[in-house]
């Protein structure tokens, strides 16, 4: 498909005269131009009834003749403007072969689903067809490509102003600011899977936006502790993994992870680089949470945070399985205790490997199980242990 009954678009250079049949208009005469007073007084193409466009002379025999007034669709036109962008001011020739080889191809091409069977189709024959011509040398317009995928309203649709189902910008800005939106729509689905909407999700991503904005009220600027140096770092490595993979959502969850292990106290240079990381997703309210801090400058155009992986201890990963494997077995047992024995657990005791000791934090835990929790090597002489069982395992 390459024409259609509209104004808009290219005009075909094609001419039909009674005595020489279809005749191509000759380069030289090359672009045919669309009049600009044409009139739109019908749902017809108006090039049809423009006499002065359409009635012409055969350009072979000088005779009576018609002109096409059918245009290219606009994604023929739209096939080729990613080489002319490099060189968009010459006059005197389609562009320099040498900027095009500088700029070409496109490292990452993004677009619907829809464009798979439109746009693309003519975006990959024009490169084609123009590498045929000697005019550039490479063969695909572009090394990698992503399509999206679809939004859908409440009702499960695809949103349309004719469905009556389009949730408006401006709404959720006024009512949550974009940031929200933006936030919410990159966390619940990866951006090549069809999503939809939801109103409960966006009130989970504000509700997160405002602890963020809660911590920053009432955070005390002083040194970061280990932990939380070595949760930085490797979130870094992670996000920045995260977004060169378009995986928006993950990207997400490991900022929020982040947030949840920030503490009361903090580096000013660590909290920096979370908000930088945060800028990705919510540029407006990073901006305001940069300035709170004292920056003078804008965050979106700071570095990116660098990676210190001196500052990285997966001994502190460890711990924190560790303490969600060891957290989820004690409620398991208290479980067990009262459906088999009818009672209620009131103080736990935890023995564990002498060399693993170090790895098992009996404050929070007791804070996780709601119970007072010890925690022995099974080797310590003091251990708690009446019935010497520790020592049996």
């Amino acid at each position: 498909r390459v024409s259609r009954q509209r104004f808009w678009g290219k005009p075909i250079p094609i001419v039909y005269c009674e005595k020489c049949g279809t005749v191509p208009v000759p380069e030289k005469e090359l672009p045919v131009i669309l009049p600009e007073n044409v009139k739109f007084d019908s749902v017809e193409n108006p090039l049809k009834t423009y006499d002065k466009f359409v009635n012409c002379k055969c350009l072979k025999c000088g005779g009576k003749a018609k002109r096409e007034t059918d245009t290219m669709d606009t994604f023929v036109n739209s096939s080729w403007y990613y080489l002319r962008y490099t060189d968009s001011k010459n006059n005197k020739e389609i562009f320099d072969k040498k900027k095009v080889e500088y700029w070409e191809p496109i490292d990452l091409y993004i677009g619907g689903k829809e464009h798979a069977c439109l746009h693309l189709i003519y975006f990959r024959f024009y490169t084609k067809f123009l590498k045929d011509l000697g005019l550039i040398k490479f063969d695909e317009p572009v090394k990698r490509l992503f399509n999206q995928g679809i939004l859908a309203g409440t009702d499960g649709e695809r949103m349309s102003k004719s469905r009556d189902n389009v949730v408006l910008p401006e709404t959720i800005s006024e009512k949550y600011g974009i940031d929200v939106a933006r936030l919410f729509l990159m966390s619940i689905a990866s951006p090549d899977k069809d999503i939809l909407w939801s109103d409960y999700g966006i009130e989970g991503s504000s509700k997160f936006i405002k602890k963020v904005m809660d911590y920053m009220d009432n955070v005390k600027m002083g040194k970061s502790g280990e932990k939380v140096e070595h949760k930085i770092n490797k979130a870094i490595n992670k996000i920045i993994e995260d977004i060169e993979y378009l995986n928006y959502n993950l990207a997400i969850i490991h900022l929020r992870e982040l947030f949840e292990s920030l503490e009361d106290e903090i580096g000013k240079e660590d909290l920096e680089k979370f908000i930088k990381l945060l800028c990705v997703f919510c540029p407006h309210i990073s901006e305001e949470l940069w300035e709170k801090l004292g920056n003078k400058s804008f965050v979106s155009l700071e570095k990116w945070p660098e990676v210190d992986e001196s500052k990285i201890n997966e001994n502190f990963d460890i711990a924190e399985r560790v303490l969600e494997q060891t957290v989820s077995d004690i409620m398991n047992i208290l479980r067990i205790i009262k459906d088999k024995q009818g009672k209620e657990g009131k103080k736990v005791y935890l023995y564990v490997i002498p060399k693993e000791i170090k790895n098992y934090n009996s404050n929070e835990i007791s804070k996780r199980v709601g119970l007072e929790v010890k925690v022995f090597a099974v080797n310590d002489a003091k251990r708690y242990d009446p019935e010497n069982k520790s020592g049996k395992t």
